[in-house]
């Protein structure tokens, strides 16, 4: 699922001389990658040259693992399947072998052979294509994590012909992954990473305080927060309903597919928010439980040890798994919460007040 997460950068405040190197202001740069806006930020170099360096690593990563790169591991498989084994990346298999444990883990929830619905719905910057029930039929008897097939020499084959491999679920998060690595290995230990709202920390300020990074409203503008964390070296990746879609017949459709219907998920759900070390970890896990729903996604991740989420239900309640509501690290802000959004308590969340302001 390539889709666009809502996790925005709130407050990061760093104040004068804090850093052992005595930097008072950050340093900065965007580039247009992966199909959104990227922003690297970085607290206690102030060697520009980084930069060029990270988006040169994305753009070879993406010339690898995107679905739509002529020349790419997923477009070298998906004309190769069902008649050869091929030889792909290091990356490409690291990453199939993470989708297969999370499609293991989640009941095949998560699912990175939707290769076949996703091209079929084609869903992106508000327009789509509905199919037919033919169209769906055929497209759903590709899907299957199973079928893929990896051996000892890490050379990989889909086993029926038709079969495409897509990692718009997964692969921004290991680029962000990857990127940390490469600004470690410059020496940096104070940035954050924002590949278009998957959200990166390496470290936090200078001054050793955390970073606040809020997490959109997701019925509210790019502007409009639900929540502030205070993090240091996590990953926060959100899934949601809201930004990639298109209308068909006064039906809202969005892209995050169904491998048992051929539909977009339908649930309770709005969003999901995922906290993590790592952020290919937390994009895997934030489709999974948005796929399963609110009951089960609570329980998919509360019992995975290091990872923890908010999720947003239609009838607007917030549900925090337990490593949140232990942390004290996360809070609602905005007045116009105490009127429509409730924080519940319970299995889910234990007791949590509605804050105003920041």
């Amino acid at each position: 699922m390539n889709r666009y997460v809502v996790i925005m950068i709130l407050l990061i405040y760093i104040l004068c001389g804090c850093s052992r190197h005595n930097y008072t202001q950050p340093i900065s740069s965007q580039n247009f990658q992966l199909d959104t806006l990227v922003t690297i930020t970085i607290y206690d170099s102030n060697d520009r040259s980084i930069f060029q360096d990270v988006f040169n690593e994305i753009d070879r990563l993406e010339s690898i693992l995107s679905a739509v790169a002529p020349g790419s591991d997923p477009d070298r498989l998906a004309q190769n399947a069902g008649k050869d084994y091929i030889q792909v990346s290091d990356d490409t298999i690291f990453l199939l072998e993470r989708c297969v444990n999370f499609s293991n883990i989640s009941g095949g929830a998560f699912d990175c052979t939707v290769g076949p619905l996703v091209c079929l719905w084609n869903i992106k910057d508000l327009s789509g294509y509905y199919p037919t029930s033919d169209e769906l039929k055929e497209a759903l008897a590709l899907i299957g994590y199973q079928n893929v097939l990896i051996r000892d020499d890490k050379s990989v084959m889909l086993k029926y012909e038709g079969m495409k491999v897509d990692f718009g679920g997964i692969a921004k998060g290991y680029i962000a992954d990857k990127v940390k690595e490469l600004l470690i290995s410059k020496g940096v230990n104070s940035a954050i990473i924002d590949l278009g709202g998957n959200i990166v920390l390496l470290g936090g300020k200078p001054n050793g305080a955390n970073f606040r990074i809020g997490v959109r409203d997701p019925v509210g503008g790019s502007a409009d927060y639900l929540g502030v964390f205070e993090l240091k070296d996590k990953s926060l990746v959100s899934s949601g309903t809201y930004e990639r879609y298109f209308m068909h017949e006064g039906t809202r459709y969005h892209h995050i597919m169904d491998v048992k219907t051929g539909f977009p998920v339908e649930n309770e759900l709005m969003q999901v928010t995922v906290i993590s070390d790592s952020s290919a970890d937390g994009d895997g896990l934030s489709t999974a439980a948005f796929a399963l729903g609110l009951d089960q996604g609570y329980s998919f991740i509360n019992g995975i040890e290091g990872v923890d989420a908010v999720f947003v239900t239609k009838d607007m309640n917030v549900y925090i798994t337990d490593g949140i509501r232990d942390s004290g690290q996360w809070s609602v802000v905005s007045d116009q919460y105490s009127d429509q959004w409730s924080v519940v308590s319970g299995q889910y969340s234990g007791q949590w007040s509605v804050v105003s302001g920041q």
